[in-house]
């Protein structure tokens, strides 16, 4: 149950409106009464002073000036009612952070179990990579999900979850419970983040760690690299990077923060399988170099042809013949797969153009011919054995081969590295709202009608009833 204004401000006027009916009332001249003699006096100020402990009068448009005030504020009470509800709890690893007692997952479920247990009709909702939903059913037997929740997922589907839950049961109120901000279309939030400092690994590669600080001051510590020791210094809420001399390692941060789920991680490398079609003895020798199998379904394709429409999975085409031969003037340099291959200057034979759509040129010469071509999701490059004596030919595969055989372990996102922070909860909309205007103003009424009766109307109306007095007749003096 909640009382709300919806015009909260007049409720200021409430002491000047009380002020001036005391001074209005006070101010009256008594009426004026004749007294015969002294003790006549003394006993009407003794009754006077009586009335003076209690002025119903005075009490009843006090109390109906106050009524009057908060009917125009506009008064409305909110009671909450037991009703059908969706539960959505994050399962984030930010989740498992400690900085609010017992963890941020305990208390959201916490909160669970208490909305649950009221609920006759309720579907609990666990927000991870994959939302897992549980229910319709009585709120009471969701109960026992909650202890299977655990928070260890790379990130949380808020919306997908709510609409998860929506789709069971299209009709009830929706409360997400979580860390990060809610979507905008839940009907309630319950934020249960806090504000301690965390400290983790981000991102690994080849001879390279990220950490990010998530505290408001700046973190100086040790990263062990394979039992070796080194001296890391990170900025407030920023990053920081450290190289190290093996391209495989596993670290792990010396550091008792709120979030322990970052605090290790590892970098490795695997076979990345691929299938050739065609026969390029140039390719194959490099495949067999760069670290690759044959297998399917393959994570990287291989074809001697020209592209005939968009692959399903990322294709390296290279053309059977070509038409010609130029210098590369010009590359596109947003390609992550052309870091660090220089194909300007150098001379490419010219491949014919690809009879599929959603292809654009890679690499042109001065005259904008094309020489290459590239598609979201394949490569078109002039023959094999053109190719293999430019440097750039082997750093482009590499870098195609790379990105899909570095394994990285024990990573979490960033943002949950560096902990949503608190933001204000949304209440539940209420199951019934009772307008109190209405009701304010007819007691406020009903008030002034009962002080006019009983302090205007009826002693008017006694005084104009009332007989005169007959003086007394004297008898003669004998």
């Amino acid at each position: 149950m909640q009382l709300v204004f919806a015009l909260p401000w007049l409720l200021l006027l409430l002491p000047p409106v009380l002020g001036l009916v005391w001074w209005w009332y006070r101010r009256r001249r008594p009426p004026e009464r004749k007294i015969a003699g002294l003790w006549l006096w003394q006993k009407a100020l003794r009754q006077g002073r009586a009335r003076r402990k209690f002025d119903l009068r005075l009490f009843l448009l006090l109390l109906a000036s106050s009524l009057v005030v908060l009917a125009l504020s506009v008064p409305k009470l909110w009671l909450q009612r037991p009703g059908e509800l969706i539960v959505v709890i994050s399962a984030s690893a930010s989740m498992s952070a400690t900085d609010v007692a017992p963890s941020r997952l305990g208390k959201a479920l916490e909160e669970a179990r208490r909305k649950l247990q009221a609920a006759p009709r309720a579907v609990l909702v666990v927000a991870g990579s994959q939302p897992q939903a549980f229910g319709p059913a009585l709120g009471r037997s969701l109960l026992g999900e909650l202890t299977q929740i655990r928070a260890q997922d790379r990130s949380s589907d808020l919306e997908t979850a709510l609409a998860k839950g929506r789709q069971l049961l299209p009709k009830a109120r929706t409360l997400v419970i979580a860390d990060a901000p809610a979507p905008k279309d839940a009907d309630g939030y319950i934020n249960v983040a806090g504000n301690g400092q965390n400290l983790g690994i981000t991102a690994v590669g080849p001879g390279f760690i990220a950490l990010a600080n998530s505290g408001p001051g700046p973190w100086k510590g040790q990263v062990n690299v394979d039992a070796k020791a080194y001296t890391v210094q990170v900025p407030a809420g920023g990053y920081s990077s450290l190289e190290v001399p093996s391209q495989s390692f596993s670290a792990r941060i010396v550091t008792s923060d709120v979030l322990s789920l970052d605090d290790t991680a590892g970098f490795s490398r695997r076979l990345v399988r691929v299938a050739v079609s065609g026969s390029s003895p140039a390719l194959e020798r490099l495949l067999g170099l760069l670290g690759t199998s044959r297998g399917s379904p393959a994570e990287l394709s291989f074809v001697i042809g020209r592209p005939q429409a968009q692959p399903s999975t990322f294709t390296v085409y290279f053309a059977q013949s070509a038409t010609g031969q130029a210098s590369v003037f010009d590359v596109e340099r947003t390609l992550p797969y052309l870091r660090g291959a220089e194909l300007v200057g150098y001379t490419l034979a010219i491949p014919p153009k690809p009879s599929g759509t959603g292809w654009q040129p890679l690499a042109v010469s001065a005259s904008g011919q094309a020489l290459a071509w590239y598609s979201p999701n394949g490569v078109y490059l002039p023959p094999a054995e053109t190719l293999q004596n430019i440097p750039a030919f082997p750093v482009l595969l590499y870098n195609l081969i790379a990105s899909k055989s570095a394994v990285g372990t024990g990573l979490l996102a960033s943002s949950q590295t560096l902990l949503p922070r608190p933001s204000p909860d949304k209440p539940l909309p209420p199951t019934l709202t009772v307008q109190l205007a209405p009701w304010l103003a007819l007691l406020g009424a009903l008030l002034l009608v009962t002080e006019f009766y009983f302090f205007q109307y009826r002693p008017r109306q006694n005084a104009d009833f009332r007989l005169p007095t007959q003086p007394a007749t004297q008898s003669p003096v004998p």
